[in-house]
Parts: C-alpha cells; sequence; structure tokens
C-alpha cells in the first residue's frame, strides 16, 4: 500500500481523521475566533463524525437500526448548530455536556443490554471498563453543565489537541493497510494497528535498560542519579537565587529526572507492579531532595530573594492550562526521542521544554522564604509536568511499538487500575489549574479595574503623580506624589474602587509631599 492509493483517501476513517485535524487545528490556531465561530467549528466536527459513522454503518451487514437512528439525530442537531449557532460560551458549553450525556446514557444502555457472552469472564470484565468509561464520560458532561464558563474553554483545547493527535495515527494506520480495512472507529482502528508493529525485542531491552532501575548495576545507576540530582538543584536553585535563565537552562539539561518518570510511563502502560514502584520510590526521594536543596539554599545564600519580583520564580509559580497543553507535547517528544535512537539528539531541546528540577527547587526557595504561595504554584507545575510525562509517554510508547499491545491487553486489569490512579491525579492536576488560571484572570480584572480608577481620580489633580499601589486583603495602600496644597482625597478612592470592585474597601493613602520652588538672579 501506498500513500497515493485511492482507498485510503476514500475510506470513512481518512475521512472523518482529514475533518477532524482541519477543525481542531482551526479552534487551537484561531485566537480571536468568537462563540459564534466556535460553534459553527462544533458543529462540522459532528456533522463529520456522525456522517462518516453513518456512512459506515450503512455498509455494515446486520444494519443495527438504534445506531443508524442515533447517528441520523446527532446529524441533524450538529447540521443546526452549523446553520444557527449559539452566541453565549455557557450555553454551548450545555450543549457539549448534553451531547457527552448522551453518549454516556448509550453506550451504558447498550452495554447492560447485551446478554451474549455475559456469563464469560473476559465478557464481565469488558461490561465493566465500558461501563466505568462511560461513568466517566458522564461525570465529565455533569462538569460541563454545572460549571460551564470555567471548564469549557479549557477542555475543548485538550479535546483538539487530542483529536488531532488520533486522528494523525487513523491516518497512518488507513495508509498501512491500503485502505482494505473496514474498521472505521478510531479506537479499534489504531488499537488494531498497533498491535501488529511491535519493536524487536532487542530495541525493547535497550530501551528498557535506559529508564528502568534493575539489573547488576542498579547501585551505581541510583547513586548516579542522585549524584546528578544534587548537581542540578544546586545549579538551579543558584540560578533561581541570581535570577539567570542561562543557569537554569543549564541545570535542565543535566537533570536525570525524566528516566524514572518514563519508567513510571512504560510500566503503567505495560501493568509491571514492581517495576512502577521501583520507579516511583527512586522519583519520589528524588523530588524530595531537591526540593530540600531549594530549602537550604534559600536559607543559606547571603542574599535578599524577593519573590514577588524576581523572574524564575514568577515564571514557575503561575500555571496554567496553557502549561498543561505544552507538558502534554514536550512530553510525548520526549518518549519519542527515547523510542527512537535516530532522533535522541532532540532530547536536550525536550529537557528545556519540560521543566522537571527548577520547579522544585523554586518550591523549597520559596517555601524556605515562606512564600507558600508561590511554593504551591511551582509545585503545581512540576505536577503538571510529571502527570504530561506519565500519560503522553506511556501512550507514545505504545504508538511507537515500544510497548506492544497485545501485552498491555494480557494486563488490563493491573493497566486499567494504574491508569485510574493516574486519571485521579490528573483530575486534581486539572482543578488545581483551572482554579488558578481563573484566579488569574480575576487578578489581572482587578488590577485593570484599580489602575483605571486611580487615573480617573488623579484627572483633577494634574500637579500630583502615582509612585506605586498595592493590595492587602481589603486595604488599598496608594502612594502618590504632590504638593500639600490641593492633594487628592482617600474617601473618593475609596467610594470610587468600592463601586468599581462592588465590595467594601479600605484606602490607605500616604503622600509624599514634593514642593517647587523656582527663583531668578535679578
Amino acid at each position: 500500500p501506498t500513500v497515493f492509493d485511492r482507498a485510503v483517501w476514500v475510506h470513512p476513517a481518512t475521512v472523518r481523521a482529514i475533518t477532524g485535524l482541519v477543525v481542531a487545528s482551526t479552534i487551537l490556531l484561531w485566537a480571536g475566533r468568537t462563540d459564534r465561530i466556535l460553534a459553527r467549528l462544533i458543529g462540522l466536527a459532528g456533522v463529520a463524525l456522525f456522517a462518516t459513522g453513518l456512512w459506515s454503518l450503512i455498509r455494515t451487514r446486520p444494519r443495527s437500526r438504534p445506531a443508524i437512528g442515533f447517528a441520523v439525530v446527532g446529524l441533524i442537531a450538529a447540521a443546526a448548530l452549523v446553520a444557527a449557532p449559539v452566541d453565549s460560551e455557557i450555553l454551548l458549553s450545555q450543549l457539549v455536556g448534553a451531547a457527552l450525556l448522551a453518549v454516556a446514557v448509550r453506550d451504558t444502555v447498550r452495554t447492560v443490554r447485551t446478554r451474549s457472552g455475559a456469563d464469560e469472564p473476559d465478557h464481565r470484565e469488558a461490561r465493566a471498563w465500558i461501563l466505568l468509561r462511560s461513568a466517566a464520560i458522564a461525570a465529565a458532561a455533569a462538569v460541563l453543565l454545572l460549571f460551564p464558563a470555567e471548564v469549557f474553554s479549557a477542555l475543548i483545547s485538550l479535546i483538539a489537541l487530542a483529536w488531532i493527535a488520533v486522528s494523525i495515527l487513523v491516518i497512518i494506520a488507513v495508509i498501512d493497510t491500503g485502505g482494505q480495512t473496514r474498521e472505521v472507529a478510531a479506537s479499534r482502528l489504531v488499537t488494531e494497528w498497533l498491535a501488529d508493529r511491535p519493536k524487536s525485542v532487542d530495541d525493547r531491552r535497550s530501551l528498557y535498560a535506559k529508564i528502568l532501575y534493575e539489573g547488576p548495576r542498579t547501585r551505581l545507576r541510583v547513586i548516579r542519579f542522585f549524584t546528578l540530582m544534587g548537581f542540578a538543584s544546586v545549579i538551579a536553585s543558584m540560578g533561581v537565587v541570581t535570577d539567570s535563565t542561562a543557569v537554569v537552562i543549564g541545570a535542565m539539561l543535566i537533570a536525570p529526572l525524566m528516566s524514572p518518570l518514563m519508567g513510571i510511563a512504560i510500566s503503567l502502560v505495560m501493568g509491571w507492579p514492581r517495576r512502577l514502584a521501583r520507579s516511583a520510590i527512586i522519583a519520589t526521594a528524588g523530588i524530595a531532595f531537591a526540593i530540600s536543596i531549594g530549602v537550604v539554599i534559600g536559607l543559606i545564600v547571603p542574599t535578599v530573594i524577593d519573590t514577588a519580583t524576581n523572574t524564575q520564580i514568577l515564571g514557575r509559580s503561575t500555571p496554567t492550562m496553557l502549561d498543561l497543553i505544552t507538558a502534554l507535547a514536550a512530553g510525548a517528544a520526549g518518549a519519542y526521542g527515547l523510542s527512537r535512537p535516530d532522533v535522541s539528539d532532540s532530547l536536550p531541546g525536550v529537557a528545556i521544554a519540560i521543566s522537571l528540577v527548577p520547579p522544585l527547587t523554586v518550591v523549597g526557595i520559596a517555601y524556605s522564604q515562606a512564600d507558600w504561595r508561590a511554593g504551591n504554584g511551582a509545585l503545581l507545575l512540576f505536577l503538571t509536568n510529571m502527570l504530561a510525562i506519565m500519560v503522553m509517554g506511556g501512550l507514545t510508547f505504545i504508538a511507537t511499538g515500544v510497548t506492544p499491545a497485545i501485552h498491555a491487553a494480557e494486563n488490563q486489569s493491573r493497566v486499567r487500575t494504574a491508569m485510574a490512579g493516574v486519571a485521579v491525579l490528573g483530575a486534581i492536576v486539572i482543578g488545581a489549574l483551572l482554579l488558578n488560571g481563573a484566579q488569574l484572570a480575576t487578578d489581572a480584572f482587578e488590577q485593570s479595574s484599580v489602575e483605571e480608577e486611580v487615573e480617573t481620580w488623579l484627572e483633577d489633580h494634574p500637579d500630583h503623580a502615582l509612585v506605586r499601589w498595592d493590595r492587602t486583603e481589603e486595604t488599598f495602600a496608594v502612594v502618590v506624589i504632590g504638593p500639600t496644597e490641593d492633594a487628592p482625597e482617600a474617601q473618593a478612592l475609596a467610594s470610587a474602587l468600592a463601586t468599581r470592585l462592588e465590595e467594601a474597601v479600605t484606602v490607605d493613602l500616604r503622600l509624599v509631599v514634593q514642593e517647587r520652588s523656582i527663583a531668578s538672579s535679578e
């Protein structure tokens, strides 16, 4: 089969995947899109999914009338969204939530009604997994319906990113089969394709030797790991203290934490509990070691560390969902580089992109200065990067054939149990990122509102200028410079801020007296 075969490009799965690539890329890259444009894009995605699904169902014998009916209803609803898009993000979020809930209900009903092979262990396990997946989809739908404004934008970006990755795999799988496969469902198509392309035993053993700590040289490798971890942590800490980006990058390049995290990733998808535990213990010890070094250096350095102005700390203490998207791509790139020796030269760039040790040292330094908020933010950034490595690393190992799909299938119960734990961690991290992003947006709105009110307040006092302002709980500390004559009053600013922010505020106004005297010798 070649890429130019007609059967490849007229296959329903290819048509669906290409449409998904176009729509998902547009959603991610069109920064100035409106709610109505986004609604039309989602409608186009729905049209592509339901139309190709209906196409496949009509070609399949025997035909399933309930499935065809569901596809027809979904196609009509998606077409209606294209023709008459909604102009409210909240309503759009609720529509997506309702669609997800319908999918969950459909899968649940279909699974419960299936009776053939119900007494077989494999069938019971498959039913349990489908019901668990449906419950997860229903939970996501409930979150969208209950918190539409807070979750929708981030969820759409994540879905678009995942859709792009799956679409690329589907196109590759169809090309590899010459378009002869009758399967259209992306999950089954990709799974069957991956099952036929495992890497050789020697290649897999070579990779396992790089990322798993086992064998006769384990003790020496662990010593080397902690030695490099110590060097990287000291360098990163000094780079943060001196606010030097170049020094921090140097620490990223020698940090060895990627290896045990990749060991966790491959152990998760292979269902290896002992190797998973060993890699997790080494990674946890390395994390604690890096934070401890950050605390010590933060306490002993003979210089003042201002966590409010240090750019290395500020850049790592306010993570958002954008950091998760970056980390997901970097995690996949790291696993791909490890599984393909011919592209291993790109790993230093991956190490810089998915920062691991610097956020840990920022945690320690911030805690040493009693700045708990900055420390917790840096810890959240590290957890985001770690989650991305575990999820995308495991998926990439499967895609590249490092993890044989048949082996992962043989250990389904272990893999699903491990993935359930990762899903819980993912839910916690994503929730924290969403809350942090919402807080950042609130702070930015407040800062803009306060600055606008202060400028308006000083318009009638041209001889006075604002020096700075700061907020502590309900008190705004404002410093103004100018003469004592016709000085602005705190009460006027307090009333204006209370009206704008819709809350009671207190203004602590300080006037720095600046008197001007002009004299002539004549």
